[in-house]
Parts: C-alpha cells; structure tokens; sequence
C-alpha cells in the first residue's frame, strides 16, 4: 500500500509520497550524477514521521561513551524521536538502556527536580507515587499496593521497560526494536580502519552541549559529514587546519557508515616523518600510532547520526537527535586516552581546543540555520549537483535513507 492509499486523510501524503520518489530516484544514480535532496525533504512532516518509525524506532543510535556512566547507579539520559530513555551501569556492571516512564501513570521517574543529562542513582523513584525500581528496571517497591489485586496479580510486570543495547569500542547505542540485528557485525571494516587507536581506552572529559537549535537533523548531518564547507564556512578555522583540497573523501561504498581522512596543512604541520606532514598536538601522541596517522584525523559516520574523530592526541564525538520536523539537539565530546585523563593540567591543556570546537559550532550553526530559515522557497526545490568526492558522504547517506525508508539502497546496497 502507497503512503497515499494509507493516509488518505493526512495532506502531507502525496507531497511524502513524491519526495520518496525522488529519494529512491537520487540513491540510485553513480556518485557522478550525485545531486542534493529537495529542500521539503527537510521541512515535511510526514517525512519526519516516517523517518521516526523506519529509523529511530528501528536502527542503532549512539547515546554516549560508557566512560560516561563508570560506575554501578550512574546514568545518562536521551531521547530518541518520542521516546525518553535513560542508560544506566548496572550492579554487576552492565549497562542498559531503560524507559524513563514509569509503568503506573506515566511520570518520569527522572523528574525530581534534578537538572542535567547526567547523574548518580542506588534506585530510580518516581517523584509522582514513589513507585521504585533497582538499575536494572525491576520494581522495588510501590507503596500502599497491597489491596489492589490486580497489582498482586500483575506485580512482576510492573517494571521500566528495556531496550536493545550494544557497546561498541566504548561507544553506547540503544536500538528501540527488540527484534534488530546486532550492530557489531556491520562495523567490521571500521575495526580494521581503527585498530591502532585503542578506541575502547578513551575517556570523555568535556563536552560541548548546545542547545536545541531550529534546523531537521537530516540538514545538520549533512553538514557534518562533508569538508566541502571548509573553505567556506570555516575559512579561518577548520579550512587552515585541514584543507578541503587535502581531504580523502573517496572512501568506503557502505550504506551504513563512511570515513574521509582530514590531512593537516603545511603551514599548521609542526614537522615531517616518514614523508608524512606532522598533526600540532596538544598532548602526547597515542603511542603505536604511524607517522601516516599522525598525519591527519580520521572522521568516521555511522548512520543514522553520529561521528567521531580520531586524532594523534584526542577523540572528538559527535551526535545528532532529531526534535522535531525542522529542529535538533546536538552534543559534541571531548576524549583523551585514558593515560592522560588523570593528569592535574588536563582542563588548561584542552581548554583553547574545547573553544575551538565551540566556535566552529557558531559557524556551523549560522549556516544550518540559515539554510533552514529558505527552505520554504520555491527556488530551494531542487538540489544543486554533489561535489565530487567530497560530498560523497551525502550521496552514501541518501543510499542510506533509501534503504530505511524504501527499502533500497542504490549502487552501494550491496555496502557492508
């Protein structure tokens, strides 16, 4: 059944339906003819409902670093599309990733009046009837329950709902589909890619937190995959650093994630080894890493809405969730080795760099921001052509919606 048979009454149908065409039609073609999507493909509401239930309800998304929540009743908390989770370390260690709504009346059992993503619970009380429950979701109590008799009855099935969880060199995803395949096997290549850094030794020790901002998320990874915008957007921060010119963009064919190599300019380099122009460090190199490694910083994306980047000295992260049709929230991490993360100076080592990752947030969001407020026009319907290779990441991501929202994925379908 099309979307239009389906939601007749919905006006939003048709428009979503040839949106979906061009979407399908866009994946299709080789990266030569690659060409950016419509811009109602980021302002409709139908879309978004349909990416909420094709992707976010159903794929991997990243949440955190486990180096985050280290100890037994430490917790993180999100929201995925509709849905508010909490990732909590379990007494024996393990994480999970927990509904935050309480199985009585639905308040949330985080809403107590602490403030803040973060945090430290032995239990989790919901603050509207002191319902309880341990870390791993199990009620704990409930109190003056004891002449209900459907609560005796259905006791054991009073609990915070669970969802799938997976740890990945470090890095925290929850799938909302109790039925999803595990993510670990389609990140094979990208084990390959990082053996040397470690990933799993990284620790997060700050953190940029921005605010809610008016612009759909699909925009925003958009931007952050591609280093076209260097030379513009960030011409006096990122472009000096890390040249469009010397990026290596012409990478993976995957559907489901993509890497480029940022090389560090000859005027910023602090030196040469082995051939190979030397990155500026703010501390120590990782040891193990090759002169070709110190060379550069390696963005990785796993779709639908994460990076991160590792460097010489630091791992930089980054995630996207979606707030609504036309608005996001953003989170960018800050980590070092773990070798590092007791030194007494760290703070005043990374504090110019934690800046500068504030600033090109200033940049990137003048612009996504910008791009969103013309969307509406009748001249903003119809993508320009796809910069070769450097937007290549955007035609890979097309072949990735394609494939959650259609059920295809163009030339790469075949990708790991």
């Amino acid at each position: 059944m099309s979307i239009a048979e389906g939601q007749r009454l919905d006006p939003h149908a048709a428009q979503a339906e040839r949106l979906l065409g061009l979407l399908g039609e866009y994946a299709a073609r080789p990266l030569e003819e690659g060409q950016a999507l419509p811009g109602e493909m980021y302002t409709s509401p139908a879309i978004y409902e349909l990416e909420l239930e094709r992707i976010f309800r159903r794929d991997w998304l990243f949440v955190g670093r486990g180096d985050e929540i280290p100890d037994p009743g430490d917790w993180l908390s999100a929201t995925i599309g509709d849905e508010p989770i909490m990732v909590v370390r379990g007494e024996d260690r393990e994480i999970r990733a927990l509904s935050r709504v309480c199985p009585h009346r639905f308040m949330d059992v985080l809403a107590d009046g602490s403030s803040g993503d973060h945090g430290h619970r032995d239990s989790f009380v919901c603050p509207y009837h002191s319902w309880a429950f341990g870390l791993d979701g199990r009620m704990s109590g409930a109190p003056m329950m004891s002449r209900s008799k459907r609560f005796e009855r259905e006791h054991d099935a009073y609990c915070l709902s669970s969802f799938k969880t997976e740890v990945w060199n470090g890095f925290v995803f929850v799938n909302l589909d109790s039925d999803a395949e595990p993510l670990a096997s389609r990140l094979g290549e990208i084990e390959e890619i990082t053996a040397d850094y470690d990933l799993a030794d990284w620790v997060q020790v700050d953190r940029v937190d921005w605010p809610e901002s008016p612009a759909n998320w699909k925009l925003v990874m958009d931007n952050g995959r591609e280093c076209y915008h260097h030379q513009g957007a960030h011409k006096d921060t990122l472009e000096p650093l890390w040249p469009s010119n010397m990026v290596d963009a012409d990478t993976t064919d995957s559907k489901y994630w993509y890497y480029q190599r940022m090389f560090v300019s000859p005027e910023m380099a602090v030196g040469q080894e082995d051939g190979h122009l030397q990155h500026p460090l703010v501390l120590p190199a990782f040891e193990g890493l090759s002169a070709f490694d110190r060379s550069q910083y390696l963005l990785i994306g796993i779709y639908p809405s994460m990076f991160f980047a590792c460097g010489p000295d630091m791992l930089i992260t980054g995630k996207w969730l979606p707030t609504g049709p036309a608005s996001h929230k953003f989170e960018l991490g800050i980590c070092v080795h773990k070798s590092h993360a007791d030194d007494p100076e760290l703070k005043e080592k990374l504090a110019e760099s934690v800046q500068w990752a504030y600033d090109l947030q200033v940049e990137d969001s003048r612009m996504i921001t910008g791009i969103q407020s013309m969307l509406e026009s009748r001249h903003a319907q119809r993508g320009g052509a796809l910069q070769y290779p450097l937007e290549r990441p955007m035609w890979q991501f097309q072949q990735y919606l394609a494939h959650r929202l259609l059920g295809s994925g163009g030339p790469a379908d075949g990708g790991a």
